[in-house]
């Protein structure tokens, strides 16, 4: 007799990609170096447009139109032959460590960048790495904007979804690139990095530009970004690195948001005994409401805190749980109130990174 076989019913689902990408501390060391690279200024415009606001607004006070125009040409050309030089100082950087540059993206709030990697007798991969928040209003204003979007069934966050489709459609002609596939045409697998604002944006090209051809994302310091559902599509592995006690990760809030909202509840219970207060309280809960359902997406990886630069002692934890982060946290808010500030600095992401790498790859 013959048992009725239920097994392996879907033959699509039998060839799983089995090259996928698993957490490396050489590629860390490698994407934490290309978010660093990210806030370099390819775009080139440092010290020239306040110059020019000043001799424009001279000129225009002269009413003296012909001298405005000769300015406005001269102008152009100081600007491009910058942006050309910055540019070129980027690939030049990018070359001496055996990529080659294909695209930048520069619109408002949002910049990054593609290359590939060309090292004879190695396997070529690109990186798509995303800037982070920079000194800028309109960054701040980007983190701002918290109260998610309802899109296809999941939250995103606002001010990330806007700022990252600045540059999506950019960046999906520059993955048509030939230097983005190898010599039998086949897509090269795609490493997305980014720190702070930019490891959002590098999880929204995961879930929107992410391909199947192997690769991984790695975010650095980066915020919430999403709900559950938003996350449930995303089939690219996404390694979550966060620094000691980084106060960026913790927000949106997640989880927690929810306690607050009880405590908000609790407090409007006990203390409305007017109209007026009770209607503030009902208020304050409205709003943290709306910034429900945030959480973290990704494998984390935690690097542990040192001491007076003593970066030969840090240590990489894989998932430690969140009461163990959360004392952790707590002592350094304790040490001092600008710990969790300072914890966010991309350099000593870098600096870390590479001690850890260089740890586990002795031999």
């Amino acid at each position: 007799m013959t048992a009725k076989n239920n097994f392996f019913q879907v033959e699509r689902l039998l060839a799983p990609p089995i090259k996928r990408a698993a957490y490396s501390d050489r590629m860390a060391y490698v994407l934490g170096e290309m978010s660093g690279l990210a806030y370099f200024p390819y775009e080139g415009v440092d010290g020239i447009l306040s110059d020019a606001a000043k001799q424009a607004t001279e000129i225009i006070l002269k009413e003296k139109g012909k001298d405005l125009e000769e300015f406005l040409s001269s102008f152009a050309d100081k600007l491009y032959s910058n942006k050309d030089s910055n540019l070129q100082v980027f690939k030049a950087i990018l070359d001496e460590a055996g990529f080659s540059h294909i695209q930048v993206f520069d619109k408002s709030t949002t910049q990054g960048f593609l290359c590939r990697r060309n090292v004879h007798d190695e396997p070529a991969y690109l990186v798509l790495a995303f800037r982070g928040t920079e000194q800028k209003i309109g960054d701040w204003l980007t983190d701002a904007q918290a109260i998610p979007t309802q899109k296809d069934g999941y939250r995103v966050h606002s001010g990330f979804y806007k700022a990252f489709n600045l540059v999506a459609d950019d960046i999906k002609l520059a993955l048509n690139d030939k230097a983005c596939f190898d010599e039998h045409g086949k897509k090269l697998p795609l490493y997305i990095t980014g720190h702070s604002l930019g490891g959002a944006l590098a999880l929204l090209a995961t879930k929107y530009i992410s391909h199947d051809e192997g690769g991984s994302c790695y975010t650095f310091g980066a915020p919430r970004v999403g709900d559950y559902e938003f996350f449930f599509d995303i089939k690219a592995p996404v390694y979550r690195v966060v620094n000691s006690s980084d106060i960026v990760p913790r927000v949106p809030l997640g989880a927690a948001n929810q306690l607050l909202i009880g405590l908000v509840k609790g407090l409007g219970w006990l203390l409305g005994f007017s109209p007026q207060i009770k209607s503030l309280f009902d208020w304050a809960e409205r709003q943290l409401d709306k910034l429900n359902g945030y959480r973290h997406h990704g494998d984390l990886r935690y690097l542990t805190d040192v001491q007076g630069g003593r970066f030969k002692e840090v240590r990489l934890v894989c998932n430690p749980p969140a009461l163990d982060r959360l004392q952790w946290f707590w002592k350094h808010l304790k040490a001092s109130f600008l710990t969790p500030l300072k914890s966010h600095s991309c350099l000593l992401y870098r600096l870390k990174l590479v001690e850890v790498a260089n740890y586990r790859n002795k031999s």
